[in-house]
């Protein structure tokens, strides 16, 4: 059983241990929000202090007369040839110039997303879980410690924490209190970058995957359920920040 963290989780420990100290002011609404406004604002850091502002400027009123030139063009089609090229050429070198330090300034958003969605997506489970095996046929030849009670094919109700094993591993996989995923699973290559916090199977178990019917934490007591998550909080906060922010430093 994997336990082994992904790249961008290595954060994981200083935002827990973060998080862990506002929670004692915060609820957990407003922490997301905070978060969501720190990378709003270090992302538009990154990309002010990476990109040539001055430079970008430049080309976008080059873009521009060539735009204009092109509006009002009544002359000879090879001309016209001349001033589409220049209007392509300028838009490549602008886009040129923004992609690299806007891939710089995602990166706060790609180290915190996974970390957000372990601490803030799933609710607590209650003291019984639905785990269900697939492919339901290869159920039979798990146990749990502490033992569990059958829902129907391929399904238990599970008292947390807990193990299950096979005839050859024990555990097979381990379950804790306050799962933070609603799967365990055998390893992909995408966990080399984003780790599953509930382990792995070992590649040879009986299982390809175990689901545990984990509810959606709700963070506001109003509103549709679906935009009572983390993740409305969290992007809507981003963006308006973001914004404000382009706006204030002036930046293109």
């Amino acid at each position: 059983m994997n336990t082994g963290w992904g790249l961008l989780d290595l954060p994981a420990p200083a935002f827990d241990a973060l998080d862990g100290a506002l929670a004692a002011v915060l609820p957990a609404a407003l922490r997301v929000m905070l978060y969501a406004a720190a990378c709003g604002w270090l992302s538009m850091a990154l990309y002010k202090r990476w990109s040539n502002q001055a430079r970008i400027l430049e080309v976008r009123a080059e873009i521009a007369r060539t735009q204009a030139a092109l509006a009002t063009h009544d002359g000879a089609f090879g001309d016209l040839n001349k001033l589409v090229l220049k209007n392509l050429k300028l838009t490549l070198r602008q886009l040129g110039m923004t992609l690299r330090p806007a891939l710089l300034a995602s990166l706060p958003l790609l180290l915190v997303l996974p970390w957000l969605s372990n601490a803030f997506a799933l609710a607590p489970p209650e003291r019984a879980l639905r785990v269900c095996a697939e492919p339901p046929q290869a159920a039979a030849a798990l146990h749990w410690e502490p033992g569990a009670t059958t829902a129907d094919a391929g399904c238990w109700n599970v008292t947390l924490p807990a193990a299950v094993g096979d005839a050859k591993h024990m555990p097979l996989a381990q379950l804790q209190a306050r799962p933070q995923s609603e799967f365990v699973h055998k390893f992909i290559a995408l966990n080399h970058l984003i780790g599953n916090p509930n382990g792995y199977l070992p590649d040879d178990a009986p299982v390809e995957r175990l689901t545990l019917a984990l509810a959606p934490r709700q963070l506001l007591p109003f509103g549709p359920l679906a935009l009572r998550g983390w993740e409305p909080l969290f992007f809507v906060t981003l963006l308006v920040v973001s914004l404000w922010l382009r706006w204030r430093w002036r930046v293109v």
